[in-house]
């Protein structure tokens, strides 16, 4: 299990955990880590928007493949941002499915049915309501979402001040040396979420990417100013 925050000072639906399998042909992988990433000791506590985590973990699966794990978790907890990417010489199949483990969800309602996917003129987004009244859950991602509404909270671990967690499905992917994403938002209570989740989706684009667009433009220029 993936721990990110506490949940004992958390009244709204917020990720607290994930449950993390990879599958590769190779073997079968749980990736854990019991370090909350919600704390002062962030390199970014004086960031534009505020105080966030960003870790990043490396895992050697074998001689020359490497799983590489990112999350973005702003302190004001507008949002929650992952991603994974497989590094491997060669052509490789690797399955991840990732269970989100929220707290400050109320009693199972008629309205709590998972992530449903809205029509185009809503937003095409997955958004899940834990509560009657709200706020909603938004889940954009680029894999795959499977509904898994008759799992309770009653058989996941339990927070650490005794509050049960609950997941509302499992979200998969095919993992390559594209990354692989799953953002969490909660527009309802922080309006911050957009900015944040910007700077993390620009981090993960390469360096050559990233300064190519800029190294046109400059040329451009260049070639406008010369006699």
């Amino acid at each position: 299990m993936i721990t990110i925050h506490s949940s004992a000072d958390s009244s709204a639906p917020v990720p607290v955990a994930l449950e993390a399998t990879l599958t590769t042909p190779t073997g079968v992988y749980k990736i854990c880590s019991k370090e909350l990433m919600d704390g002062s000791h962030s390199p970014f506590s004086g960031a534009l928007f505020g105080a966030i985590s960003w870790p990043r973990s490396r895992f050697q699966l074998s001689p020359g493949v490497i799983l590489e794990q990112q999350m973005f978790l702003p302190h004001d907890r507008s949002a929650a941002a992952f991603s994974w990417q497989l590094h491997s010489p060669f052509p490789m199949q690797a399955h991840l499915a990732v269970r989100p483990l929220f707290s400050g969800c109320s009693p199972r309602s008629y309205r709590d049915v998972g992530f449903q996917l809205q029509s185009e003129d809503e937003g095409g987004r997955l958004v899940w309501l834990p509560n009657v009244r709200g706020p909603r859950i938004i889940a954009d991602t680029n894999g795959s979402y499977r509904d898994e509404p008759r799992r309770t909270c009653n058989d996941l671990a339990a927070s650490a001040n005794g509050e049960p967690l609950r997941t509302p499905g499992t979200f998969e992917f095919r993992l390559s040396a594209r990354p692989s994403v799953l953002i969490f938002s909660n527009p309802d209570v922080q309006p911050k979420g957009s900015q944040h989740i910007g700077t993390f989706l620009a981090g993960l684009m390469p360096p050559a990417n990233r300064t190519e667009p800029a190294t046109r433009e400059s040329d451009i220029r260049n070639k406008a100013s010369a006699p």
